[in-house]
């Protein structure tokens, strides 16, 4: 959750004042100094699809249909390319399912993680089918936060798992303290139970959405920042973290970044006004180089799907993009879809059999929505461990939870 949609609104003339700062703080305690979405998918897929809507993929071959959410193709020669500047070197050892189970740590170790692909081909990515958000369980809420005062709720979870130990980076909010929303740091053993460390970054930016990953032995996350999208690299992983630059600035609020390595190439995907998708690419992770898509916005009007709401995932060569669903109110839904044309000239997605993956559901702590999904392959016959978060209607607080998705 960004600080366009928080519960405690900010005025125009107090984030004017906050536009200059970009020092990170490692390590912050409660007692920091105080520094004066053109075309709308259905919302229901169906078998007999109403013409100019998306369709449902069945999660066959990923070749776009004449339903596609797509935008022109200007070249008859308009296919992905990989580039050497950047090309993964190291390609995912996961074991195709039927094989030897193993460990779920030992499939996230080395210099690259999540590996790309994150599972092997012929693993569906979660989409809804097979299990109900209900099955989630809060695992970090509020009051577990015990370094950043009276704290009202925490949300935007973001998995990390390294040689069996795993990692939760999520948004804090305190709408009391100068510095509002910091990234706050949890560790588990087994994804399961988990116990909150400490804020590990904060600025006087409103800070949201950690998408966390390791490239090349380096550790980096994005939260976004304004209207910039910047990088940011842990000098001391997990608590310390130095802001490298930014990638994007522009004249919008690119909410919600995620960064994927897909095709040899790396793609930065975010959204302007909460209905359209904006696309950059670049031949290597970098401040410098960013592209826009020519075709940008490459999905317009589509408020149910094009603000990003997960990690993107790979399954073989299949790229699937986890949207927020904001038709009927902010943080309603997640829903995913299947990007079925990438490439520096064309878009196209589709929504996936199963989507809606998350949506509100009775139990008291996610009865209003849920908004954020990172899902992590859990070997060959394991399915997904998912975080997810949940908002309450009636305090209209944010609770992070935890799923397991069974293999689809």
């Amino acid at each position: 959750m960004d600080w366009t949609r928080r519960k405690f609104l900010v005025s125009t003339a107090a984030l004017s004042a906050l536009a200059g700062c970009q020092t990170i703080y490692s390590n912050a305690s409660s007692g920091d100094t105080q520094t004066p979405t053109s075309e709308t998918a259905t919302r229901h897929p169906t078998d007999a699809p109403t013409p100019g809507t998306s369709t449902a993929s069945p999660l066959g071959p990923g070749e776009p249909t004449a339903n596609d959410t797509a935008v022109p193709v200007d070249s008859e020669t308009d296919t992905a390319t990989s580039t050497a500047a950047d090309s993964p070197t190291e390609t995912a050892t996961a074991t195709e399912p039927g094989s030897n189970p193993q460990p779920s740590g030992s499939l996230y170790r080395g210099r690259t993680i999540p590996q790309t692909p994150h599972a092997p081909g012929s693993v569906t990515p979660p989409t809804g089918v097979r299990f109900s958000p209900s099955d989630a369980t809060p695992v970090l809420e509020a009051s577990d936060v015990t370094d950043y005062g009276n704290v009202d709720y925490v949300a935007d979870p973001f998995l990390f798992v390294e040689d069996g130990t795993w990692h939760m980076f999520f948004e804090i909010l305190n709408s009391s303290r100068y510095k509002d929303a910091p990234i706050g740091h949890a560790r588990s053993p087994d994804g399961l139970e988990w116990t909150y460390n400490q804020v590990v970054m904060s600025n006087r930016k409103h800070l949201s959405f950690p998408l966390m990953w390791k490239h090349r032995g380096e550790y980096y996350t994005c939260p976004p920042n304004g209207k910039r999208v910047e990088l940011y690299r842990a000098t001391n992983f997990p608590t310390d973290w130095e802001h490298l630059g930014k990638a994007i600035d522009v004249d919008y609020y690119p909410h919600d970044p995620t960064f994927v390595n897909y095709n040899g190439r790396w793609w930065l995907f975010t959204d302007r006004g909460n209905d359209s998708i904006m696309v950059y690419y670049n031949d290597s992770l970098s401040v410098d180089g960013w592209t826009p898509h020519p075709q940008n916005p490459v999905v317009t009007g589509r408020v149910e799907a094009a603000r990003q709401g997960g990690r993107p995932i790979v399954a073989g060569g299949r790229l699937f993009l986890y949207f927020q669903d904001l038709a009927a109110h902010y943080g309603d839904k997640i829903r995913c879809y299947e990007v079925s044309r990438l490439t520096p000239r064309s878009y196209a997605d589709r929504e996936v059999r199963g989507s809606p993956t998350l949506e509100e559901f009775s139990a008291s702590w996610a009865n209003r929505g849920m908004h954020t999904f990172d899902p992590w392959w859990l070997g060959p016959n394991k399915g997904w461990r998912c975080a997810v978060d949940g908002i309450n209607s009636a305090t209209e607080n944010w609770t992070i939870g935890i799923v397991d998705v069974p293999p689809q």
